[in-house]
């Protein structure tokens, strides 16, 4: 039996634009000829059941596996996202650091897995996803647009526009999209088209702690 790398994530969105991220950004092929992935990620269908007690502790006994990865968002304060995290990995990843690494975790843990954190969008900003993909705009051309989008969705809100404070990435992630040609792409669509940069600068961290992580 090969054996298994394996990444946890909160959500479906994360789940399919992470494959399309690093496809995009490395040339390596997601799948092979068999349909085997480089890796298999698991979908915990929110935050809360991601940092559920004991939800990483058991996935971490995964029969064979040999590194375990696991990318969460910072959201409104990064401090306590990762104190979450540490708690509920102490138990079998006792040197957890108190504070995110600016590369990504990535330790050897006593059973020789590989295991990594990585705090979206930087392992230091609040933030998300959508946070770290629109630093993958290419700015040259799209900061123009970009500005006025920012501009449009602090207006909406004193317009009566509904989201929160704490989903303004995601807002303007989203409007920014919803402006390109085609518009409206989901966004993992948007990195396919190339409407978002997989190999910008900004990303590249990311990509190298995946790399390293899961010794592509």
């Amino acid at each position: 039996m090969a054996a298994k790398r394996l990444l946890l994530v909160e959500g479906d969105e994360d789940r399919r634009v992470i494959p399309e991220l690093i496809e995009r950004a490395t040339d390596l092929a997601w799948e092979d000829a068999r349909k085997q992935r480089l890796v298999d990620i698991k979908s915990a269908d929110g935050v809360e059941k991601l940092l559920a007690s004991g939800y990483i502790a058991t996935e971490v006994k995964t029969a064979n596996l040999q590194a375990l990865g696991v990318v969460v968002d910072a959201d409104e304060d990064s401090a306590t996202r990762w104190q979450s995290l540490r708690d509920r990995c102490l138990s079998f990843c006792p040197d957890f650091p108190k504070t995110p690494e600016p590369d990504g975790l990535l330790v050897e843990l006593k059973s020789k897995v590989r295991f990594g954190v990585w705090l979206m969008p930087d392992n230091s900003e609040c933030g998300m996803l959508e946070t770290f993909l629109l630093k993958l705009r290419s700015v040259e051309t799209a900061e123009p647009l970009f500005q006025h989008v920012h501009d449009s969705v602090e207006q909406s809100q004193q317009r009566g526009a509904a989201w929160k404070n704490c989903h303004k990435d995601k807002v303007i992630c989203h409007t920014y999209l919803a402006w390109q040609d085609p518009p409206g792409r989901q966004l993992h669509q948007a990195l396919k088209e190339k409407l978002l940069d997989a190999k910008a600068e900004p990303g590249q961290r990311f990509v190298q702690w995946f790399r390293s992580l899961y010794a592509l």
